[in-house]
């Protein structure tokens, strides 16, 4: 297996196969490697460094491992996540992450025993846009500003609190140490809201209006069971269709039952279910 940095030109004659990987890759400005058997493109390792994925302190290095063919003989499987961590540690990364279809068991089971081990298994749901969404008028919602940001981080670290999902969990712990630049460029990126009930603040929730996406929504703890949630919902609904978005999209944890009986009633399917398993260095 050969491997071939983004700036050694005889990776020219590969990229056109994995054209819509490297494209995304390199309109970020990240280093990556190519890994090829036999001149098919076998996987890619990507190295980043903190907040992307905020599993380590800001400023951390860290990598994306992907596999770019599900279909390979189990050895080559293995030999790829073996060569990747290889180069993960001459990187010096703090963690690599890999992401595969949940069914995939074989790739799994290879990445496991180099130890990469579970980090999350989600559905990514979809919902069309085609109906009116009328949010009930209970709650208030306040645009945040730039300068209010910190306050939103401050909500959002508490009212998220609690999820089954474990690499929310583990951002939970490094969202306040976010840097301001970050945030500065997070909020050109997203839309971000606090709801209030009665001028107290009761639920969050941040949308990527380009994409679609419903990044994250939460309600406090103390304020859960009156339907804040799906009211929380119907608002970003609403906002991501006044945008011109078509479908709404959001991310959430297989075990997460009454989010997604509440996605579903809201016209939400399930559009694909993936695990993401991590490795650590220490």
């Amino acid at each position: 297996m050969k491997v071939y940095s983004h700036e050694d030109p005889d990776l020219k004659q590969f990229i056109k196969k994995i054209s819509k990987v490297t494209k995304q890759v390199e309109a970020m400005k990240l280093p990556y490697w190519v890994f090829v058997e036999e001149s098919n493109p076998v996987g890619i390792v990507v190295v980043g460094k903190e907040p992307m994925q905020l599993l380590a302190s800001p400023g951390s290095s860290m990598a994306f491992v992907d596999l770019l063919n599900m279909r390979l003989p189990n050895e080559s499987i293995g030999a790829f996540a073996v060569e990747a961590l290889k180069l993960t540690g001459e990187n010096d990364v703090e963690y690599a992450l890999a992401k595969f279809p949940f069914n995939e068991d074989e790739a799994i089971r290879r990445f496991k025993r180099v130890n990469f081990r579970e980090s999350d298994d989600c559905y990514q749901m979809v919902c069309k846009l085609d109906k009116a969404f009328k949010p009930s008028g209970e709650l208030q919602f306040k645009k945040v500003k730039k300068e209010e940001m910190r306050q939103f981080i401050e909500y959002a670290e508490r009212f998220l609190q609690g999820s089954p999902d474990v690499a929310l969990e583990e951002a939970l712990q490094h969202i306040s140490e976010l840097p301001d630049d970050f945030l500065e460029l997070y909020y050109t990126q997203e839309e971000f809201f606090i709801a209030y009930k009665d001028e107290q603040p009761v639920g969050i929730l941040n949308l990527n209006t380009v994409k679609g996406l419903v990044s994250n929504v939460a309600v406090d703890h103390n304020e859960r069971g009156k339907g804040y949630g799906r009211q929380l919902m119907v608002f970003g609904l609403q906002e991501l269709k006044k945008k011109g978005c078509e479908q709404a999209y959001l991310r959430v944890h297989v075990e997460n039952k009454p989010a997604i009986f509440l996605y579903e009633s809201l016209g939400f399917t399930k559009a694909e279910r993936y695990k993401r398993l991590i490795w650590r260095k220490h």
